[in-house]
């Protein structure tokens, strides 16, 4: 039961990822229809409730529709793996070429660009990163490898992470240096 209970939050925080989108009108919730960022984030949401439900016989036929939903949704530009665990509040804007390793943890409120990447640092490296809350990653950037990246962090556009960076942070740059902390110029 407990198992189940975990697989149905995936619908909560789909009910959370949604709410950052802020429709106010009629007119705004008829485009959002329409917005793959919000069909990506749908599809990775229900994926991952399949991919954690848990029973022994109906196991395979559970992470076979996580799978064909996974792929459905990489035919948007946008590589969700069920496996990896997104906290609520997911805002994808743009789709196109986005790439979350699956053992990858993100805490809430990711707001995520396109042609990111969120994975390992090669062959032959393992690990992948740990994110933290209310987190933006601008377009173009790579966060690879085992690092931890703090709560209240933005990297910028194109920067390439490497290493741990602190809570309440500003990365920019290849490879990323951090360029404000705590909202003081470094």
């Amino acid at each position: 039961m407990r198992k189940l209970r975990f697989a149905f939050k995936q619908f909560k925080f789909l009910f959370e990822d949604l709410k950052r989108w802020k429709c106010k009108t009629k007119k705004d919730i008829f485009y959002l229809i329409f917005e793959f960022g919000i069909w990506a984030t749908l599809l990775y949401r229900i994926s991952r409730f399949f991919f954690l439900l848990d029973y022994p016989i109906l196991k395979i036929f559970f992470r076979l529709i996580a799978f064909f939903l996974f792929k459905i949704d990489e035919l948007l530009g946008v590589a969700l793996s069920p496996g990896c665990q997104i906290g609520p509040g997911l805002y994808i804007g743009h789709v196109g070429v986005i790439r979350i390793h699956p053992g990858a943890f993100v805490g809430e409120k990711l707001s995520i660009g396109s042609l990111v990447v969120i994975g390992t640092r090669g062959v032959g490296h393992e690990g992948v990163p740990l994110i933290g809350d209310n987190v933006y990653i601008g377009v173009g950037a790579k966060v690879l490898g085992e690092i931890r990246i703090g709560n209240n962090v933005v990297i910028g556009a194109n920067a390439v992470v490497i290493s741990d960076i602190p809570d309440n942070s500003t990365v920019v740059g290849v490879p990323g240096r951090i360029v404000k902390n705590n909202n003081l110029e470094v």
